[in-house]
C-alpha cells in the first residue's frame, strides 16, 4: 500500500452535475485495480501514471474536516 500527498479530498464539479445530482465528490484513493473496459478514469488526458496501482492520499481524515470548514 502506497501513500501520496495530497492538497483537499473533497472536489466541487465546474458545472451543476445533474446526471448524479450532487455538486461535490470524495475520493480518498488515487487510481483502481478493478480494471473495468467502460471506465472514463483509465484515459491518459488524466494523467495517472500507474492507474491500475492504488494509492492512499495522506492525512484523508484531517484533510476532509478542513475542507468542510471552508
Amino acid at each position: 500500500m502506497d501513500f501520496i500527498p495530497a492538497k483537499s479530498i473533497i472536489s466541487n464539479y465546474k458545472e451543476n452535475n445533474e446526471w448524479f445530482g450532487c455538486n461535490y465528490n470524495m475520493n480518498i484513493y488515487k487510481g483502481c485495480c478493478h480494471g473495468c473496459i467502460y471506465c472514463d478514469s483509465r484515459s491518459d488526458c488524466y494523467g495517472i501514471e500507474d492507474f491500475d496501482r492504488v494509492r492512499i492520499k495522506e492525512n484523508s481524515i484531517n484533510l476532509i474536516e478542513k475542507d468542510l470548514k471552508s
